[in-house]
């Protein structure tokens, strides 16, 4: 009877994969992926330029790498280019990470946001609008009780010289963040203090 009542504390201690993540006995996975984030910048990284399925260079930038993989982690300034390759944004990105759980137990997730200042150009290489992408805490779901936090870029103001251009419905689309694989495009959109994420397949 006792060996029993002892079998079950330690299945409810240890066995759960998403137990609350705020007692300081859990292990995280992947905790040191890209070493030591200084500032969200990783410590080994690559310069790439980013092409289309046509071949047409889309983004130029650093990305993150761990053990001799280049991830999808963008930081620090980045040009990025529309499917005909000419410019139509340029400004810095940060990593940072939350905590989230799956089979192994909890592991830590990384992704990138916007910060700071971000040029926006026209088809003719004019300027269009600048808009500052301010890091704020966001709720987001996993699959750990109780969810986690994590910071994320957002537009607090528009400026007035840009009202009749940077509008609502573009703010929105601007400050999402996808992420591409084989197989599926995901995006993180902020909306509300908490991240909502969206997948379609990339076939």
């Amino acid at each position: 009877m006792n060996k029993s009542i002892i079998f079950i504390l330690i299945i409810l201690t240890f066995g759960c994969g998403t137990r609350n993540l705020n007692q300081n006995r859990i292990y995280i996975q992947d905790d040191k992926r890209y070493g030591e984030l200084e500032n969200g910048i990783p410590e080994n990284d690559t310069l790439i330029k980013l092409k289309n399925k046509k071949g047409t260079i889309i983004g130029i930038g650093k990305m993150a790498v761990s053990d001799n993989n280049v991830s999808d982690l963008k930081f620090n300034l980045w040009k990025e280019f529309d499917s005909d390759g000419i410019l139509s944004a340029e400004g810095n990105y940060k990593i940072s990470s939350f905590i989230d759980c799956g089979m192994g137990g909890a592991f830590r997730a990384f992704y990138y946001y916007r910060i700071g200042k971000w040029k926006y150009f026209k088809k003719n290489g004019e300027l269009d609008f600048i808009l500052d992408f301010v890091p704020k805490e966001h709720f987001v779901d996993t699959r750990c009780e109780g969810g986690d936090k994590m910071i994320f870029g957002i537009v607090e103001t528009i400026p007035l010289e840009y009202w009749d251009r940077a509008t609502a419905n573009k703010i929105y689309e601007l400050q999402k963040i996808s992420f591409s694989d084989s197989y599926a495009i995901t995006t993180m959109i902020p909306l509300n203090g908490k991240i909502y994420y969206e997948t379609e397949n990339d076939f």
